[in-house]
């Protein structure tokens, strides 16, 4: 057997289209369709034919939802057409997204293949000029939720597989990884490693996890992550994965950095910037400079959006907190050769430069907000205390029913996490202690 080449795509989602864009796309040429998953769907099929890979792999989650299915008939049609005019088969199987919509969609598609329909594995003999390469090992979503694990019965279908040479097995998966109690097929990755098979490609979490050789046994294993980032949440590089098997049938795996849409974090410091414009210049220098970090990848990279996280301390902390809450930073962008850089949002860490230890020392209300600062940093039993006041305080606000909309959103956060709570006391603090200080120093007849 000689090297066999996969291109295995994770979470696709046709259908949806990405958050947080800037509203002006056009002044750059851009659309919205030109950084979603359409497009990055139609790269990834372009480099399909290019590498003439032996089989294109999607690993659920292809389409949106049920409804969403009609819009992405076009593009999965069109792309599943390609491919096969090149022979290229594609195998998929269903997630928790569309366990209705993409069976209908592959009973009207020719040339693609739906492993595991109904929620029992299937095992895909892909051969070459007659003679079996590689067994690709799929299971699909047959309802919304799952909350067994998904290797039952791996084993009873394994053995009643076809008969003859033995092959390279790889398996394609829609599940929770190492999540005890989750809701969508739940497996730990001990149970993968022990199942046999030389790699498992994942779907469901869009932050891509597979690595070269991952896996104590040296068998790759891990999310593929979503073909492109829907939201700022799902950072760093997308794209689909370079599967290859040797002729040994050892599995290697490497990610093809091509999603037209970045999203990336970076953290400023504000040390050494007393007026706020300066901040602004210095936010669209740094974001400015993150492309050249990427022409490595040879990515033809459409839009990169930032999240600037401002750290440090500063003696201007109030015309810097200033500048910030009025969404001063708004609209900052850059054209970098052919990628719109823009600034998706600012948040503040930064602290005014006050002597916590030994303003903490009075007995006056900027004393006593010192004071609890400092506990809060010390992430002992007296921070806890105080989250766990604040998050009583704040529950009902979480729980009321006008924000009942955000729980479908990708990019949600728990606001009552250890962290979120914590963030928000030093803020709020923060705050209060600048504004008593400034006033303090008002009533005292001196110059703020």
């Amino acid at each position: 057997m000689g090297r066999v080449t996969l291109l295995a795509i994770g979470d696709v989602h046709l259908g949806t289209r990405p958050s947080s864009l800037p509203e002006n796309l056009d002044e750059a040429g851009l659309t919205v369709r030109d950084l979603g998953p359409e497009a990055a769907l139609e790269r990834t099929v372009d480099l399909a034919i290019q590498d003439r890979v032996d089989a294109v792999l999607l690993a659920g989650d292809v389409v949106e939802s049920t409804n969403a299915r009609f819009e992405a008939l076009r593009p999965l049609e069109a792309a599943v057409h390609r491919l096969d005019e090149a022979g290229i088969p594609v195998l998929a199987v269903a997630g928790n997204h569309d366990i209705e919509a993409l069976p209908r969609l592959a009973s009207r598609i020719d040339g693609f293949t739906l492993l595991g329909a109904g929620g029992a594995w299937q095992v895909f003999r892909l051969e070459r000029e007659g003679r079996p390469v590689v067994e690709m090992v799929g299971w699909s979503f047959a309802e919304q939720e799952v909350l067994t694990s998904p290797l039952l019965g791996l084993r009873e279908t394994l053995a009643a597989g076809p008969a003859g040479t033995e092959v390279p097995r790889i398996g394609l998966l829609h599940a929770d990884l190492d999540s005890s109690g989750g809701r969508y097929a739940p497996v730990a990755r001990h149970e993968l490693l022990e199942a046999g098979l030389d790699a498992w490609l994942l779907g469901h979490i869009h932050l891509p996890s597979l690595a070269a050789g991952s896996g104590r046994s040296g068998v790759p294993c891990g999310y593929l992550g979503s073909l492109v980032g829907l939201d700022p949440s799902e950072r760093g590089p997308h794209g689909p994965w370079r599967v290859q098997v040797a002729s040994d049938g050892t599995v290697s795996v490497e990610q093809v950095v091509l999603a037209p849409l970045r999203w990336e974090t970076l953290t400023l410091s504000v040390e050494g910037l007393s007026d706020p414009e300066d901040l602004g210049d210095a936010i669209l220098d740094a974001a400015g400079g993150l492309p050249r970090g990427f022409e490595e990848t040879g990515t033809d990279l459409g839009a990169l959006g930032v999240r600037i996280r401002l750290e440090g301390t500063t003696g201007d902390y109030a015309k810097l907190r200033r500048w910030v809450d009025q969404r001063r930073w708004a609209g900052i962008q850059r054209q970098i050769g052919t990628t719109l850089v823009f600034v998706n949002s600012v948040s503040t860490h930064f602290t005014p430069a006050i002597d916590l230890e030994e303003l903490a020392a009075g007995g006056d209300p900027p004393a006593l907000l010192a004071r609890k600062l400092l506990a809060l940093e010390g992430e002992g039993a007296e921070a806890q205390a105080l989250i766990e006041a604040a998050r009583h305080d704040l529950q009902p606000l979480a729980a009321d029913g006008r924000w009942s909309a955000l729980e479908g959103m990708r990019d949600k956060a728990d606001p009552l996490s250890n962290q979120a709570v914590s963030e928000r006391l030093r803020q709020a603090a923060t705050a209060s202690l600048q504004a008593l200080l400034a006033q303090r120093t008002a009533d005292q007849g001196e110059t703020p």
